[in-house]
């Protein structure tokens, strides 16, 4: 079937953004690396749905209701969801400094794993925030979550670092994306894009076909917005 607009799943790689693209008029999926959010986005000009792993909408203090959910769904793999960095934190120039910001915030300090995201945490938000309207069309997603949608709501057994945990998730991909993790894989730029970063990204597509589809689970339910006006949700 048609689609009715280019779909786009997008992870963060050591180049910068890895992106599966997936054309309005169907086709194979096509892997592309972009250095800047914002050059993506203008590769997938609206109203195209972007899909991506990263935190959109940042709270002023305590956790996001939406990493709580997603940490529930997941059990025994909650751990990969990360806290996201406060609003306060974001322009911290180095780990030290956001542990302090977020200690004098709310009393403890920033996770290394959620500071090593933050400069890419402050791309996304700023080139959202000067695009509100653009903005209506990135969702936040997060792999886990939707390869425990695909898994009948099974959190998956292996981690995605190893063999057995890559191979579930090529299995679970095969029936949305037929043939297609597999050639992503064999052609991404090794020292660009790491094999987890081609199937995290092809997770968040199948999310951007669930959005445009009105088949997406929203946590939470009712999503609030942050003090800059960006959703804080994860779609999956």
């Amino acid at each position: 079937m048609k689609q009715a607009l280019p779909l786009a799943g997008v992870d963060g790689c050591p180049a910068g953004w890895y992106v599966a693209q997936l054309p309005a008029d169907g086709g194979d999926v096509e892997g592309r690396v972009y250095a800047r959010f914002e050059q993506l986005l203008q590769a997938c000009p609206a109203p195209a749905c972007v899909a991506v792993d990263i935190p959109i909408g940042l709270g002023e203090s305590g956790e996001r209701a939406c990493d709580q959910a997603a940490r529930e769904r997941l059990g025994p793999r909650a751990s990969s969801v990360f806290t996201a960095p406060l609003r306060g934190v974001l322009d911290a120039a180095s780990h030290e400094e956001a542990s302090h910001r977020r200690r004098a915030i709310e009393g403890k300090g920033m996770s290394i794993q959620a500071y090593n995201i933050l400069r890419k945490v402050e791309e996304v938000d700023a080139v959202l925030r000067a695009a509100p309207a653009r903005a209506r069309s990135v969702h936040e997603t997060h792999p886990e979550v939707c390869f425990l949608q695909m898994n009948a709501g099974q959190p998956l057994a292996h981690g995605k670092k190893t063999a057995a945990g890559r191979a579930l998730r090529l299995a679970l991909l095969a029936p949305h994306f037929p043939g297609q993790a597999e050639r992503l894989l064999d052609e991404r730029p090794r020292r660009d894009v790491q094999a987890d970063d081609v199937l995290d990204a092809l997770a968040c597509l199948w999310t951007a076909q669930r959005l445009v589809r009105a088949q997406a689970l929203t946590l939470p339910a009712l999503p609030p917005l942050d003090a800059c006006g960006l959703r804080m949700a994860i779609h999956c």
